[in-house]
């Protein structure tokens, strides 16, 4: 039984160049599959076997990190398709598209699928289009600071993104400058160098693919507090401060008054002072523990995802930057407002009681 009528699969962009003919013959080779909400249909790292058609329901995409999230890539409704890109490059899946809500789907198998392709070099172009646009899409979105950002919030930054290119021993960006710029690396490291009361600048952090930087002085409002500086031909996505502002800080920054602090939630949660250790040890909130956001990028991995954490520092300048950091990693965390100095609860330390605002 012919499943699939010719003139509803011409709806379907990737075929609607084709003969009345060939859409018939081709209608015949679909098949009808209902699959429940949660239900996989494409699994990452598997054998390419099948394109498919969006009949009804909504289908997600998702793309496991190499920092293990679960990178939500897009949503595919009714009248779209997907799986054409392993298919194209004959290489295994590149992620995982599950069943968002009840679906049935128009299934067709690669053997078929390459057919189609072969009737129309137009239907090839456009297809290879696609997956080259998709392969781009999915390398930016599975970097880590855009990783759990919604698709719709990923596609309204897509455009927003200025690409640049730095050479060995480069600063990217230099301490005590102005900043106006939130940075990811495509590709390359970086070396995070900070000299603030040292005689030398030390080497506080290596940032890999993938790795964000910059987001401290765009939310603090402050100067540049370390030098970022290419270790080798690096390329970087800027994004500016106004773009930064109204989708990713929105977005993985959420703030706690301490007057809103519930007695219940000081026996779940766990406060991180992201100060230097001296000043943690003159003064900090009571069961604290000690992570500066120098070192945060190499110590987050100390922290428990199932955990609940305030972040805080004197002020703000630091703790706001901590959670902003670590909300984009997946952990469940607020930037405490007024950091220590807004704290009327219990306090340890050399001087306790003794609040000590930021410098």
């Amino acid at each position: 039984m012919n499943i699939l009528s010719p003139s509803m699969l011409k709806l379907y962009s990737f075929f609607s160049r084709l003969s009345d003919g060939a859409l018939e013959e081709l209608a015949k080779k679909f098949d009808q599959v209902e699959l429940p909400a949660g239900k996989e249909i494409i699994k990452e790292g598997e054998p390419s076997d099948a394109f498919y058609l969006v009949k009804k329901g909504e289908v997600e995409v998702e793309k496991k990190t190499r920092w293990g999230q679960d990178a939500k890539i897009t949503v595919i409704k009714c009248g779209e398709g997907f799986g054409e890109m392993a298919l194209l490059t004959c290489s295994p899946r590149f992620c995982t598209v599950k069943a968002k809500t009840d679906v049935e789907l128009y299934k067709l198998f690669k053997k078929d699928f390459e057919e189609v392709v072969g009737m129309d070099s137009a239907i090839s172009c456009m297809l290879g289009s696609k997956a080259h646009a998709c392969s781009e899409y999915n390398k930016i979105k599975t970097l880590q600071p855009f990783a759990l950002l919604e698709p719709e919030k990923m596609f309204a930054l897509s455009d927003k993104f200025i690409e640049k290119k730095y050479a060995f021993g480069e600063n990217i960006i230099s301490e005590g400058e102005k900043g106006d710029l939130y940075y990811v690396i495509k590709s390359g490291r970086v070396a995070v160098l900070k000299k603030e009361n040292r005689e030398q600048p030390e080497q506080v952090a290596v940032l890999s693919e993938g790795e964000g930087f910059g987001e401290e002085a765009l939310i603090s409002g402050k100067r540049r507090s370390a030098t970022c500086r290419a270790l080798e031909e690096t390329t970087v996505l800027a994004l500016s401060q106004s773009d930064f502002e109204k989708i990713m800080k929105t977005s993985f920054l959420e703030i706690v008054y301490p007057e809103d602090i519930t007695p219940e939630e000081l026996k779940d949660v766990i406060f991180i002072d992201t100060r230097l250790e001296p000043q943690f040890e003159d003064e900090h909130i009571a069961g604290a523990i000690n992570i500066p956001l120098e070192y945060l990028r190499r110590r987050y991995t100390e922290l428990d995802p199932k955990k609940k954490y305030y972040t805080y520092c004197g002020v703000e300048a630091w703790g706001m930057p901590a959670a902003f950091i670590l909300k984009s990693l997946g952990y469940d965390v607020k930037g405490l407002r007024g950091g220590l100095s807004a704290w009327e609860g219990e306090v340890d330390g050399k001087k306790k009681g003794v609040h000590y605002p930021e410098r």
